[in-house]
């Protein structure tokens, strides 16, 4: 058995390229993780990169973009492949800190202003869709979507909530929020 052991042990110092009590630099061992962009550090360039010329780029070809307005009590929602010049975005100023809560008693309705993600998915547990008068087959695919989100973006100014999904290896939004808080 200890020969067996000592075999195998011999065979993987000579798979891995060293002899047994051999040292290996630092240096030479592969950083997989500097040559990586981790997700979030990707997001982070990427957020900063979307604009209203380049929105339609991070829409899902066959998810589309949910949006989600309200004119009354009850919200709405529309899918969309494409958002026109008037789209309220601007992400250049995002800071990745806690999301601002909605506050009603304060002038810009929020607890603190400017624009901030996180990851973090509040969208899924809210379950707004099963409130927007939609088919149960379109209910079941904006709630698989829903738990597909990672990063949320909040910016106060537009009173807007995005939420973006990694989806085979890319960035998508895939809902936007535009209702104004505190209104019914």
């Amino acid at each position: 058995m200890n020969k067996v052991l000592l075999l195998l042990l011999v065979f993987f110092f000579y798979a891995c390229g060293s002899t047994p009590g051999e040292k290996i630099s630092p240096s030479e061992i592969p950083n997989v993780v500097e040559r990586t962009p981790s997700a979030q550090s990707d997001f982070d360039s990427i957020l900063k990169s979307i604009n209203i010329s380049t929105i339609n780029q991070y829409i899902h070809p066959d998810k589309g973009l949910w949006l989600i307005q309200s004119s009354g009590a009850l919200p709405s929602m529309a899918n969309t492949n494409q958002v026109d010049k008037n789209f309220p975005i601007d992400f250049s100023n995002c800071l990745n800190i806690e999301l601002p809560n909605i506050n009603c008693d304060s002038p810009s309705l929020w607890s603190k202003e400017g624009c901030f993600f996180q990851k973090i998915n509040h969208f899924s547990e809210s379950k707004i869709w099963v409130h927007c008068g939609l088919s149960k087959k379109q209910e079941e695919e904006i709630a698989a979507d829903a738990n597909s989100i990672i990063y949320t973006v909040i910016n106060t100014s537009q009173h807007a909530r995005y939420y973006f999904s990694l989806i085979n290896g890319k960035w998508h939004l895939a809902f936007v929020d535009l209702r104004q808080p505190c209104t019914a």
